[in-house]
C-alpha cells in the first residue's frame, strides 16, 4: 500500500443552471435614487459578473447608472519563485468595457472619482476606510457569495463545499464602516439557499452565484435599496439564533484556504472527501517515502470512491487493467485514483507514478 507521510490534520466546463428568480428585493416599494455615479472594486472572476451587469444597466438605463469608475489591486507575483506577474481579472474586463480604472494597493492618501455617490464591492480584498465611505451618499454594498452571517470571509464557497453544505447562496449587503461582512443585509437568496450539487466542481458553483449575486445587485439597485433607511432582509441570522443559544459563537466563518486544506487528511477523509476536494482544489497531495526511503510529494489529479460491490471483488492495489491505484481509507471504503504527479515529475498513469511507493 501507499505509505503516506501525515503532518498534522489536514491535508468539458459545465454552468450550473439555478432556477430563475432566486433572488428577491427586500422592499416592496421603489425608493427614489439619484443617478448613481459607482466606484466599483473588484479582483477576481466572481466580481467581474456584477461589474458586467453594472456596466450593462449604465449603458441601458444611464437615468440610474449615470457613471462608473473600477478600483482595482496591482498585479502580483505568482507561480514558482514569483517570477509571473499577474493582473487581476476585473482589471481586463473593465478594460474591455471602456472604463476609467484606478490601480491602487492602498486607499491612503486617494479621494474619490468627483461626484461618486456610491461604492460597491466585490470580492475586493482591501477594506474601505470611513473616510471613503462616508464621501459617497449611498456609502457602499458589498455582493457576497453565502447566506451571512453564515460563513463571512473571503473564502465563503471554498468553506461552503469543504464542509459539505447542501445548501449556500448570496447576500447583498452594506459596507461596514469596521469589519468586513457586518453590514445590513438588504437581499439575500430566499430559504433554504441554493443546493449544491453533488458533482459541482468549485468553479461551476462560483460562476453560477456570480451570475446570482449580479442579477441581485442590479434588482437591489433598481429598487433603490442602497437609500436608507435600510430594512435587514436577512433570513439566516434569525435560524442561526433559533438553533444556538449564542449565534456570535456559533458562527461558522470562511478564512483564506491554502495549499494545507487540498493535504490528503488520512486519518479522516472518506472517500468521498477525496471527490470533493479534488472538485475544489483541482487536486489533493500527500508526502509518501518510495522505494528509496525518500519523501516526495504526490498529487492526486483526480479520486473517485469504490462502489461497495466492487470493494469486495477487488483485492489487489494495483489495477493493469484500468491503470488505476486503488487506496483504502482510515475511515474505511476505497478510492480509486487514475492520474498522479509526483515532485519533479510530469503527470502519469496512477499505475506507473506511485509504482516506487508501494510496498513489494
Amino acid at each position: 500500500m501507499i505509505r503516506p507521510y501525515i503532518a498534522g490534520t489536514f491535508a468539458p466546463r459545465l454552468r450550473l443552471a439555478f432556477p430563475q428568480r432566486q433572488c428577491f428585493s427586500s422592499g416592496t416599494t421603489r425608493k427614489a435614487s439619484d443617478p448613481l455615479r459607482i466606484l466599483f472594486c473588484g479582483s477576481d472572476a466572481f466580481s467581474c459578473e456584477s461589474l458586467r451587469a453594472l456596466h450593462r444597466e449604465h449603458e441601458t438605463n444611464s437615468g440610474l447608472v449615470e457613471a462608473l469608475d473600477v478600483m482595482v489591486l496591482p498585479p502580483r507575483r505568482t507561480g514558482r519563485g514569483f517570477k509571473e506577474i499577474k493582473e487581476v481579472p476585473c482589471k481586463s474586463v473593465a478594460e474591455h468595457l471602456g472604463l476609467r480604472i484606478h490601480q491602487r494597493e492602498t486607499f491612503r492618501g486617494w479621494n474619490m472619482p468627483e461626484g461618486t455617490n456610491l461604492i460597491v464591492v466585490v470580492s475586493f480584498g482591501l477594506f474601505v476606510p470611513p473616510r471613503i465611505l462616508k464621501s459617497a451618499k449611498y456609502g457602499g454594498l458589498n455582493v457576497h457569495p453565502s447566506l451571512l452571517p453564515h460563513l463571512r470571509g473571503p473564502a465563503p464557497i471554498h468553506h461552503a463545499m469543504m464542509r459539505g453544505d447542501e445548501y449556500t447562496g448570496v447576500s447583498l449587503q452594506t459596507l461596514d464602516s469596521k469589519a468586513f461582512d457586518h453590514g445590513t443585509v438588504l437581499a439575500q437568496t430566499p430559504s433554504p439557499g441554493l443546493p449544491i450539487p453533488a458533482d459541482a466542481t468549485l468553479q461551476q458553483l462560483t460562476d453560477s452565484l456570480a451570475k446570482v449575486g449580479a442579477e441581485m445587485l442590479v434588482q437591489g439597485l433598481r429598487d433603490g435599496l442602497h437609500v436608507p433607511p435600510y430594512r435587514d432582509a436577512g433570513w439566516m441570522a434569525e435560524q442561526l439564533l433559533a438553533e444556538n443559544d449564542d449565534d456570535e459563537q456559533q458562527l461558522v466563518h470562511a478564512p483564506k484556504v491554502g495549499k494545507g486544506e487540498s493535504q490528503i487528511n488520512w486519518l479522516e477523509w472518506k472517500p468521498l472527501d477525496f471527490e470533493r476536494f479534488v472538485k475544489i482544489f483541482g487536486t489533493v497531495w500527500t508526502h509518501a517515502r518510495n522505494d528509496k526511503g525518500r519523501f516526495k510529494r504526490v498529487l492526486f489529479l483526480d479520486a473517485q470512491s469504490v462502489p461497495p460491490a466492487e470493494e469486495v471483488q477487488r483485492t489487489v492495489r494495483v489495477d493493469d487493467e484500468r491503470d488505476a491505484v486503488y487506496v483504502r481509507t482510515a475511515q474505511g471504503g476505497w478510492v480509486r485514483v487514475r492520474s498522479v504527479k509526483v515532485d519533479g515529475k510530469t503527470t502519469q498513469t496512477a499505475r506507473i507514478g506511485l509504482r516506487e511507493f508501494l510496498k513489494r
